[in-house]
């Protein structure tokens, strides 16, 4: 770089010439091809029930797991998210699937099954409220895509194999989600006159 280059041509440079280079996204194998993922999730199932954390931003019921680190493999990352969020210990104990996005996202997150080995829960900046629930007797708020990864993670824990699934997130998606919060206060009331 030379001292006389202007300060927008070397702005110029660093923006658009000298960038690093992005890390390739991590790979794994279902139905024998190479599936790019940029994200993990870990459906942890204890007891029959499974693990929930509520997030505030969207607020919703979700899965722990977060985004890979550069050349992290993905089973470290979904541990690593899980116990950072949620407070318990965890064990990976197999690959569920992996969950390609369409619409307005476009990378795939790797849902991995697995089990609580130690830890308790407690709350965390990214996980307001952690609980479990019946797989059939989940939360209306739950992000969308979450039920049919939570299907597959209990087919998978009766022995299923690894699946790929394209799931759709459109606008209609996220408007759904929205309102499935102006449901809440009647299903409340619903319940406690049930009881």
């Amino acid at each position: 770089m030379s001292r006389h280059e202007p300060s927008s041509t070397r702005l110029a440079r660093i923006l658009f010439h000298d960038r690093p280079p992005r890390d390739p996204l991590a790979t794994l194998m279902v139905d024998g091809q190479a599936r790019p993922v940029g994200g993990a999730q870990l459906v942890i199932l204890h007891q029959g029930r499974v693990l929930l954390q509520f997030r505030p931003w969207p607020p919703g019921w979700e899965l722990p797991g977060g985004h890979c680190e550069p050349g992290e493999d993905p089973s470290v990352t979904a541990t690593r998210e899980a116990e950072e969020e949620t407070g318990h210990s965890v064990r990976v104990l197999g690959l569920v699937g992996v969950y390609t996005w369409e619409g307005l996202r476009s990378a795939g997150d790797a849902v991995f099954l697995g089990a609580i080995t130690g830890g308790r829960a407690r709350r965390s900046i990214e996980a307001w409220s952690v609980r479990l629930f019946a797989p059939d007797d989940l939360p209306r708020t739950i992000f969308p895509w979450c039920r049919e990864r939570i299907r597959d993670a209990v087919a998978c824990s009766r022995g299923a194999a690894p699946v790929h699934r394209v799931q759709p997130v459109t606008m209609r998606h996220v408007m759904n989600f929205g309102t499935s919060w102006l449901q809440t206060p009647v299903d409340a009331l619903t319940r406690r006159r049930r009881q």
